[in-house]
């Protein structure tokens, strides 16, 4: 039935979609304007001469006119703090130039590219951003100075115009002095926008030395990628490979300790590697995460905490760190590539404090000694212009370790099934699967190393290494995620939420699996990144978005139809949750009838839907008014071939919009009685006392006679016939009947229960009590009146009629003439 109702809602939707579409189609009224409509008004152009009334006031404007580029052309703290930087930035352009010439003389791996191109694209990002702001800067000053070459032009000929007419000397005088003023405010203006010139061609010369930088990246990672396959060291063992090492080892540590300083010295001063932020984001996460660890407690000690963020904010520092250096070392930060490196590895003390007491405790070894390899890679990697000989042996011993942990975890989790996952045949399957896959990859990466395939081995054994550490990090973000939503959804204002109160668990889930995808998300992003495929990555998933899928004159393209489909996917879930919330909190604070509620509910559910699905089609791109045709045939085709659908479909909005029956009510239609449980767009569903859910068409609740026996209120009478034997005082049995009725707590005494002599019998007299009570309860209270009064009428005295047959035998020799007697007396009894 649930799989029923779900197509059918769906269905009820597309069919509202496409009737408000075919409604909805717009004319060409407004294509048929007149060109000279359409044509904008171009004002007229200003006088060549001022006329002579006009220049005392002509005069005081250009004056106010001056003094307000004087005032708002003023070179702002963004200006000088381009001026002040660009000399240093230029210095630093230096320096990484020549870092990355040596890197990229000295066979660099593919991260090592990655991490060398971001540095550049961040100098050419701010460099751009720069060059932006002077360019605005200039095209103010270059436009002002337009408008006063424009009035002194004016003023100029106005000047030589009145110079020969009779015109007192006191205007003449104001003309020079005006002319004056605007050869005096452009000098200012010159000056500004030269200095803005200048900068903007210093700056360019960088954009162009930052660009020549990323080309050669790109040149080297083409070269890299295309040989990855070669052979492009020599074997572990050459003797001559390690004393070159040795000697470029000697000279390169002080050339990175120095490095490293001047990194931090530039985080510690300089404004714009955000230092100050990153320590306040730090210092309030700390403080948050500590008062909620104490808040947890305590709800765990009245029993509504939850037991997994209650572990998490045990360590209030460990999750603030680790969210800091999240930030810090996120791709669009401005923190060098050396100490994103650095931070990443710091990063995992936090992460392993946080993720130990969640995994089993065979599991935590592997983790320590993960964070210990992925420390020596990152120091691998600050060696990267070294000759190859230590970058082997470490790539070699990451390669070992890890076969060897991997194997551990192989013949452990056989033995001992580490966490119950064993008895799943299918998850086993595919967890050897991929221990095989890393096995062989490891064993590749080693060998690799071992005989002189360089960049082969540093993207194979790294990778592995690396995809551990985003395991770990995506495993400790989804904790710390969860943590915090458990305590969001547990303090104000959240908590006050009706939705919160009897859903939290749900709520929990539900973001909680879409703060998993997103994390997800965000760690593929960035192992790809790692791995210097992002950008490929990202090329080759716009190039196949951008595909173009063509059928005759209809034309679009794979990333048109995913927009289509995730907009339809948002409508709907946006109606979804706009739905759960009316219905939590809104309805309830509103004391709306529960028929009501629903019929706002339905239509607004079907609204959004209908928007939904037109703003899916402006995204795919179709043109509605090539759609002309198709709709008008389309709106033909419902109104010859789908005849009741669409009269049920206009019923079933009337029931919305008039709302003659409500959910919950009580109805009567044709043979059966039951409850309304939905009203749909084409049907409605109604449940009867005996368990069956009765679809009925909306057009027969409009059509037919149906009887609501709680529309305007659930109060309903019961007719109770009640037969006394004759003699009876009738007084007597009236007052005693009601005065049963009235005992019942169920019976209302507004109005109250009356009992009315109705007829004669033949060995009876007849009554019937009249009583009022809930419809709900109307059932078990006549059978509570008819035991009352049965038992009433017998303590009385009184009795009720039975059926009485009189039999007669007569003596008579005669059979047929006997037989004729009984027949009449049986006849008359």
């Amino acid at each position: 039935m649930r799989l029923v109702r779900h197509t059918d809602r769906w269905w009820h939707a597309a069919l509202l979609a496409a009737f408000l579409l075919v409604l909805a189609v717009p004319g060409n009224a407004a294509e048929r304007k007149s060109p000279e409509a359409q044509k904008p008004s171009v004002p007229p152009p200003p006088p060549a001469v001022i006329p002579v009334a006009e220049i005392a006031t002509q005069a005081t404007q250009v004056g106010n006119l001056i003094r307000g580029f004087a005032t708002d052309l003023t070179p702002g703290s963004a200006i000088e703090t381009i001026r002040k930087y660009l000399p240093e930035f230029s210095a630093e352009i230096d320096l990484e130039l020549a870092s990355t010439t040596n890197v990229l003389e000295e066979q660099p791996s593919l991260e090592t590219l990655q991490a060398q191109q971001q540095l550049w694209l961040q100098k050419q990002q701010q460099l751009t951003a720069w060059l932006n702001v002077l360019t605005e800067r200039a095209t103010k000053l270059q436009n002002a100075l337009n408008l006063l070459k424009t009035q002194q032009d004016r003023w100029t000929r106005t000047r030589y115009a009145e110079q020969s007419s009779n015109v007192p000397a006191p205007i003449l005088s104001q003309i020079d002095a005006t002319i004056a003023a605007i050869e005096a405010g452009q000098t200012p203006l010159q000056a500004q926008r030269n200095d803005m010139l200048d900068l903007q061609s210093k700056i360019a010369q960088e954009v162009t030395r930052c660009g020549t930088a990323l080309a050669q990246i790109a040149q080297v990672q083409e070269s890299v990628v295309g040989g990855i396959l070669s052979r492009d060291g020599s074997n572990i063992w050459n003797p001559d490979l390690w004393a070159r090492a040795k000697a470029a080892f000697d000279a390169r540590v002080p050339k990175i300790i120095a490095a490293y300083h001047a990194d931090f010295r530039r985080y510690l001063s300089d404004p714009a590697m955000k230092m100050p932020l990153h320590l306040g984001i730090l210092i309030v996460l700390s403080l948050v995460f500590f008062v909620a660890g104490r808040q947890f407690k305590q709800w765990a000690a009245s029993g509504e905490g939850a037991i997994r963020a209650t572990i998490v904010f045990v360590h209030p520092f460990a999750a603030a760190l680790l969210i800091t250096l999240m930030v810090a070392t996120r791709r669009a930060s401005p923190l060098p590539n050396a100490l994103k490196e650095l931070f990443d590895a710091i990063a995992l003390v936090p992460m392993i404090v946080l993720a130990r007491p969640f995994v089993h405790r065979s599991l935590v070894p592997t983790i320590y000694i993960l964070g210990i390899l992925f420390a020596l890679d990152t120091v691998r990697h600050a060696f990267a212009g070294v000759p190859p000989a230590g970058g082997q042996a470490l790539i070699m011993l990451e390669s070992l370790v890890g076969i060897v942990v991997l194997r551990w975890l192989m013949i452990y989790g056989a033995q001992h099934r580490v966490s119950g996952e064993g008895a799943d045949s299918a998850w086993r399957t595919v967890r050897r699967f991929i221990a095989g896959v890393l096995l062989l990859i490891l064993t590749g990466g080693f060998l690799a190393s071992a005989f002189g395939y360089w960049r082969l081995s540093r993207l194979m054994t790294p990778g592995v290494l690396v995809g551990g550490v985003f395991v770990l990090w995506g495993y400790t973000l989804v904790q710390l995620a969860s943590a915090v939503i458990a305590y969001a959804l547990r303090v104000w204002p959240l908590r006050r939420l009706q939705m919160v109160q009897h859903h939290r668990g749900l709520l929990e889930a539900r973001i909680y699996r879409l703060l998993l995808w997103l994390i997800i998300g965000g760690l593929t992003a960035r192992y790809l990144d790692y791995l210097g495929l992002l950008d490929p990555a990202t090329s080759l998933a716009n190039d196949f978005l951008t595909t173009r899928l063509e059928r005759g004159s209809i034309s679009t393209s794979v990333g048109d139809i995913v927009a289509f489909f995730l907009t339809l996917l948002g409508a709907y879930w946006l109606s979804s949750f706009i739905r759960f919330m009316l219905e939590e909190d809104i309805y309830p604070r509103t004391r709306i009838a529960a028929g009501q509620s629903y019929a706002v509910s339905n239509l607004l559910n079907y609204t959004i839907l209908a928007l939904g699905f037109l703003v899916a089609l402006a995204v795919l791109g179709l043109d509605l008014n090539k759609m002309t045709v198709l709709l008008g045939a389309f709106g033909v085709g419902i109104g010859f071939g789908l005849q009741s659908v669409v009269n049920n479909f206009v019923s079933g909005l009337i029931l919305l919009f008039e709302r003659p029956i409500h959910v919950g009510d009580t109805v009567q239609v044709g043979n059966f009685q039951g409850r309304v449980r939905r009203i749909g767009i084409r049907a409605s569903v109604v449940r009867t006392a005996q368990g069956a859910e009765i679809i009925v068409p909306n057009a027969q609740l409009i059509t037919q006679d149906v009887t609501n026996w709680t529309l305007s209120d659930r109060v309903r009478r019961i007719d109770l016939p009640v037969a006394v034997i004759a003699g009876a005082a009738p007084k007597k049995v009236i007052e005693l009947i009601e005065a049963v009725a009235r005992a019942h707590p169920q019976v209302l005494q507004d109005p109250a229960p009356r009992c009315l002599f109705m007829n004669y019998g033949d060995n009876a007299i007849n009554f019937e009590l009249r009583a009022w009570t809930d419809f709900a309860n109307s059932g078990q209270v006549h059978s509570d009146l008819t035991v009352a009064i049965y038992e009433a009428v017998n303590a009385a005295g009184m009795s009720f009629p039975f059926p009485q047959r009189e039999v007669r035998l007569l003596r008579d020799y005669d059979g047929e003439s006997t037989n004729a007697s009984m027949k009449a007396a049986d006849k008359k009894t």
